[in-house]
């Protein structure tokens, strides 16, 4: 999960005008009280801060997305473990909220989810992913 955020963060800050810079609403902490569980959950919430930062979304729009998709996942499962269905409906918000500001669209992101599946799956154990060069 992690390279495809890699790969998709580089593609999308490429085609990203830069805005203005935000303060987003998060408290100071010690780095032994944040926790992410897997790295891609922290990557995941990096390339989220970062387009938001940088004006592509507000805060307030991508937690009113990411509200509306733990809603939806809230209803379709009963089993819920806190870590990965959490992350899985941030980045469901992400793609969603790209969609509608038109940073992106359904089809280049189901191209990167192919890309990288297919370049997952036919590494070698203990080699690193590299996704193949695609100009979207």
């Amino acid at each position: 999960m992690g390279a495809i955020l890699k790969t998709f963060t580089k593609l999308i800050l490429k085609k990203i005008k830069m805005k203005s810079d935000y303060n987003l609403p998060f408290t100071k902490k010690t780095e032994d009280q944040i926790v992410f569980q897997n790295p891609w959950h922290s990557q995941l919430f990096a390339i989220t801060v970062q387009l938001s930062e940088k004006g592509n979304f507000s805060w307030k729009e991508f937690v009113e997305v990411f509200g509306e998709s733990l809603k939806k996942q809230r209803s379709l499962s009963k089993k819920k473990d806190g870590s990965n269905d959490y992350f899985s409906c941030w980045l469901n918000a992400l793609e969603e909220i790209l969609i509608i500001k038109k940073i992106s669209n359904q089809d280049t992101l189901m191209l990167l989810k192919k890309d990288w599946t297919q370049a997952y799956l036919s590494t070698p154990h203990g080699k690193p992913v590299n996704i193949r060069n695609r100009s979207v």
